[in-house]
């Protein structure tokens, strides 16, 4: 079987999918399957690509463009005739590589996110008739893979087509080290700096109601949104900007906090939360995570997206005692056993052998 996994940017810009499709490519590659990906690459990606390991690796510069054609990388994809075209997020020119996949490939769509209402609202007037072009025929054909439940059903309700060819399986997570510091310490914020992650509403709201508590932000983005979070994070008491982490550091800042926080609007399903979870980090999330599990056995704070209970929830947060927080962050590492990256790229090879079997459409 050989697979290759396109996303349009390879490099850190292209936010969780950076650590999502890598992780499950090394993953399957680990368990003995034959594993290429493709995508564009931007300035700074020699040294972002280590996180690809040793797989084989297809790219184009994407200059000016963020959208990411490539008909050399087409061309390179027909001649490679693979059994499986794995295409990771839409809207952009993974679409037009899947829509127009040969026959005899199976296309296999993870939205990663990118059909969440809040996303579909954004420019409706380019989303329609991009739709009409290439997403719509794409899914004509393919299966799709939905992170959550909720994204299952919204893929659904997008297209109600595709029943039958609806598939779920999570992101993955690498195992942190069993060991625990000696000492956690306040909350951290880590991830892509995006309006729609309420970082900014995030700083403000939790210096007017935090009392000893100190919240971390860590993160990239735009360069614009970025430099405004810098600078909102300025001269606050409770409230500091570390900036992007990566590699030890960002494994030394989730092992360091006693909470993790993400009040996001739309997720498919956050890398950060998983790490979080896999470092003993107490998670602090909304629903638009889309981990109500975390919820229902009692793993994560759950916060209302507008911010309405966020004094409560902060009081709360804060007078927590130490007994409770060594038991929520053993309890946090425990749920984060299910999300390891073997076991997720073996379900997901496991469907991709079923997909091969049945008729082509």
């Amino acid at each position: 079987m050989r697979i290759v996994h396109y996303s349009t940017r390879l490099g850190r810009s292209a936010g969780g999918l950076y650590h999502s499709v890598s992780g499950l490519a090394r993953a399957m590659a680990g368990l003995g399957a034959e594993v290429i990906v493709a995508g564009g690459h931007e300035n700074g990606f020699a040294d972002e690509k280590q996180v690809w390991g040793k797989l084989p690796l297809l790219t184009h510069p994407l200059g000016r463009s963020r959208y990411g054609f490539s008909l050399a990388m087409q061309a390179e994809m027909a001649r490679l005739k693979p059994d499986i075209l794995h295409i990771h997020g839409i809207w952009s020119a993974g679409s037009i590589h899947g829509r127009f996949a040969s026959k005899e490939t199976r296309v296999i769509v993870s939205p990663r996110g990118m059909l969440d209402p809040w996303i579909l609202a954004r420019k409706p007037w380019l989303k329609r008739p991009h739709a009409t072009l290439f997403e719509r025929p794409m899914l004509a054909r393919a299966h799709l893979h939905a992170l959550s439940e909720h994204e299952a059903a919204t893929a659904l309700d997008y297209m109600p087509a595709l029943a039958g060819r609806v598939f779920t399986v999570p992101n993955g997570v690498e195992p942190a080290p069993a060991t625990e510091p000696l000492k956690r310490d306040g909350a951290l914020y880590l991830g892509r700096l995006h309006e729609k992650k309420q970082v900014l509403l995030l700083i403000d709201t939790w210096e007017r109601h935090a009392k000893h508590m100190v919240l971390t932000i860590a993160g990239w983005g735009d360069p614009a949104y970025e430099a405004e979070v810098a600078a909102r994070c300025k001269n606050k008491r409770r409230v500091r900007f570390v900036g992007a982490l990566s590699g030890e550091a960002k494994a030394r800042a989730f092992s360091a906090a006693s909470f993790f926080i993400l009040p996001s609007l739309s997720e498919g399903l956050p890398m950060a939360a998983l790490e979080a979870l896999s470092h003993g980090c107490i998670p602090i999330l909304t629903e638009a995570c889309h981990l109500p599990q975390l919820f229902a056995d009692d793993v994560a704070l759950r916060m209302e997206p507008d911010f309405s209970d966020f004094s409560v929830l902060l009081a709360r947060v804060e007078a927590m005692g130490a007994d409770e927080k060594t038991m929520r962050s053993a309890r946090a590492r425990q749920a984060a056993r299910p999300f390891f990256w073997p076991d997720i790229a073996r379900s997901m090879l496991d469907h991709y052998a079923r997909i091969l079997a049945e008729a082509p459409r």
